[in-house]
């Protein structure tokens, strides 16, 4: 006699709420440093990455190589959510939408948010793949990628695995349109808005404002961040988070003050993955 579906959701309702109230108690009960404890807790609600994914985080995010194993699973599983949480839609003559593309879309936003293990960008729902360049109907102009305030993040995967081509360039479409959607994050009405420091980042905007005119000044070649870099100050956080991730020792070399104002408002610092790592 096969079980009813509402005895199946009733047994669902109940090992949910058990692993729920498990974590809880590892959380605030089990002895031992809270660090761990949250970070257990943490994977315990987020669930196990599809191994599916996992060869491709492995080989184009070498921080994971860095992380403790509970880090690692940490990662993972918040790579798995994130994935769980969005609907990914292919464009053009993209017929699907890959494991790979999941993967390192996923990881992208995973990586820049490690200092932020609740964020999940949950203001943008919806993540477009285009072949290409593509014409975006909203601003009128052709895009490598593109994110917008009504929700969508829109990129190009041929610019996007270009980026992953040379991870030590600080040119990655990943990071830079994951770092404006943090950024639209923190400030658009949502469940997860508000997380930065708005002194820290005041700061930082005053540092920003006087390397981008040094960029405006120099040229291509001795400018350590490209000339895009200095667009505006949302096109300047973006760059810098592409060289935060990928020229971490270069970039503290070259600005101490600025590399360490966003590692504080990222919350964490690959050079130094204590304290600012989750």
């Amino acid at each position: 006699m096969n079980p009813s579906p509402d005895n199946t959701l009733i047994v669902f309702i109940i090992i949910a709420f058990a692993l729920y109230s498990f974590s809880r108690y590892v959380k605030y009960n089990l002895p031992g440093s809270s660090f761990i404890k949250n970070k257990i807790g943490r994977y315990l609600m987020y669930g196990k990455l599809n191994p599916i994914y996992q060869p491709y985080l492995y080989q184009y995010f070498p921080v994971l190589n860095k992380l403790s194993e509970t880090e690692r699973l940490l990662f993972e599983s918040r790579v798995q959510k994130f994935i769980n949480m969005k609907t990914f839609v292919s464009r053009g003559n993209i017929k699907q939408i890959t494991p790979e593309m999941k993967a390192l879309i996923a990881g992208s936003a995973i990586q820049i948010t490690m200092g932020y293990p609740d964020v999940y960008f949950s203001h943008f729902r919806t993540i477009i793949i285009y072949p290409d360049v593509y014409y975006s109907r909203l601003t009128k102009h052709y895009h490598n990628g593109e994110v917008n305030q009504l929700g969508v993040i829109v990129l190009s995967w041929k610019s996007f695995m270009e980026g992953f081509r040379d991870p030590r360039d600080g040119v990655n479409l990943g990071y830079h349109e994951m770092a404006h959607a943090l950024k639209l994050e923190n400030i658009v009405d949502n469940d997860e808005y508000e997380f930065f420091d708005s002194s820290i980042v005041n700061q930082f905007e005053k540092e920003a404002i006087k390397e981008m005119q040094k960029v405006k000044e120099s040229t291509e070649e001795t400018s350590f961040f490209r000339k895009y870099s200095a667009t505006n100050l949302n096109e300047f956080f973006a760059v810098a988070i592409e060289n935060f991730i990928e020229r971490p020792t270069e970039f503290k070399a070259y600005n101490i003050n600025l590399y360490l104002l966003l590692s504080k408002i990222l919350n964490f610092d690959l050079l130094e993955l204590s304290p600012y790592t989750v």
